[in-house]
């Protein structure tokens, strides 16, 4: 009976755990104020760990128990999106049905939600819930959600989605519910490097993705992650910072002989010698985080990532807007805020229109010069 009760409760255990885990969030200063709320002062000269124990100690209701978890949890996730794109105008009638079909599969397992949206879209909003184990006990089970969105462009239906493994099931399952229906199989188009064979062919997808962005000019190379052929499948990325020049390039000669993959972490890094190094010994860059600045009005600077989930084989595209760096008085705010809405939309299609375009062209370029395909990009950057 206890171990039952175990499950359906918090212990002063998993309090602390709570409070102690989320570092960044839970300050200090917060955990001082949720003392506050309850009427106690704590001596200014008490570490956070002694402040976690104190508060763990005391009675928590429900309520007290969700506070702490909706301050612990950041205001914004941001999460990568995908997307696939299909030959063919699927109508809004068709779309009903098929999400109308995938809700009542999933019933009492899922919340589905559909609706229209603007310009013929369509958009199916999934919540479930999933497990996490790392996390403490109280933040196991974690309530997501996975939006797909059907865009009618130029003939075609590009569908937009969260870049996890069960956002892709649920497109994919609506996709067979229409195909069903119309007894005939349709067609779909992603951005992949399968056809890219060189490491310097891969590496001009990326910049030339960064240096090509419509409307926008770019700043700042912020960080990229870089394997090989050598690299084996689910190897993890080692970190490298460039803080210090000579000590990158001792780590980047270091890394380069020990492991296959690593994560470069600066500015302008395209352009750095520890680049140029790794890409002359095979290595390809599979993500980066770059900063472009709109040449319109206002000029925000606007942080984008891109890359690649199974990196060997150049599958799984996934891109997303990080923020913005506001224009103000002639400069820029110094604090990167979440972009969202339209402005994210928008943000999101020009990625994803420059990616078809870059891999397009690079396609042509292999298939009518292969023995030239590769070169390079850096100069241009």
């Amino acid at each position: 009976m206890n171990e039952f009760l175990d499950h359906l409760s918090a212990n002063d255990n998993d309090i602390y755990d709570l409070l102690i885990s989320g570092k960044q969030r839970l300050t200090e200063s917060v955990l001082r104020e949720f003392a506050r709320d309850r009427g106690i002062f704590c001596s200014p000269v008490e570490g956070r760990e002694d402040l976690a124990d104190y508060l763990s100690a005391l009675p928590h209701s429900f309520h007290d128990v969700a506070a702490i978890i909706q301050r612990r949890e950041p205001g914004h996730r941001r999460e990568k999106s995908t997307f696939i794109r299909l030959n063919t105008v699927v109508p809004l009638e068709e779309l009903k049905a098929a999400a109308a079909e995938y809700a009542g599969t999933v019933a009492g397992k899922e919340n589905v939600v559909f609706r229209p949206a603007a310009n013929d879209g369509f958009i199916v909003n999934v919540g479930y819930n999933e497990f996490n184990r790392s996390r403490t006990r109280l933040l196991q089970r974690e309530p997501q959600e996975a939006e797909i969105e059907f865009l009618v462009e130029n003939g075609h239906t590009v569908v937009r989605l969260p870049a996890t493994d069960k956002a892709k099931k649920i497109a994919a399952a609506l996709k067979d519910n229409v195909e069903r229906r119309r007894k005939a199989t349709i067609e779909e188009e992603s951005v992949e490097l399968t056809g890219l064979t060189t490491p310097e062919q891969r590496s001009k997808f990326f910049t030339r993705l960064i240096s090509t962005l419509p409307k926008f000019r770019l700043r700042n190379v912020m960080s990229l992650k870089v394997s090989s052929h050598l690299s084996e499948d689910g190897e993890e990325d080692e970190a490298l910072d460039l803080e210090d020049d000579d000590e990158a390039e001792a780590g980047a000669e270091m890394f380069a002989a020990v492991v296959h993959s690593m994560q470069l972490s600066g500015q302008n890094l395209v352009q750095s010698q520890e680049y140029k190094d790794l890409t002359s010994r095979g290595f390809y860059i599979t993500a980066i985080s770059w900063r472009s600045e709109a040449e319109g009005n206002p000029p925000d600077i606007v942080q984008f990532d891109a890359g690649f989930q199974d990196r060997k084989r150049g599958t799984g595209f996934k891109y997303a807007v990080q923020g913005a760096f506001r224009a103000h008085k002639g400069a820029h705010r110094k604090t990167m805020v979440h972009v969202d809405g339209t402005e994210k939309a928008r943000l999101l299609a020009l990625i994803e229109s420059t990616a078809r375009q870059v891999l397009a062209d690079l396609v042509a370029e292999a298939e009518a010069d292969p023995d030239n395909a590769g070169g390079s990009d850096v100069a241009t950057l």
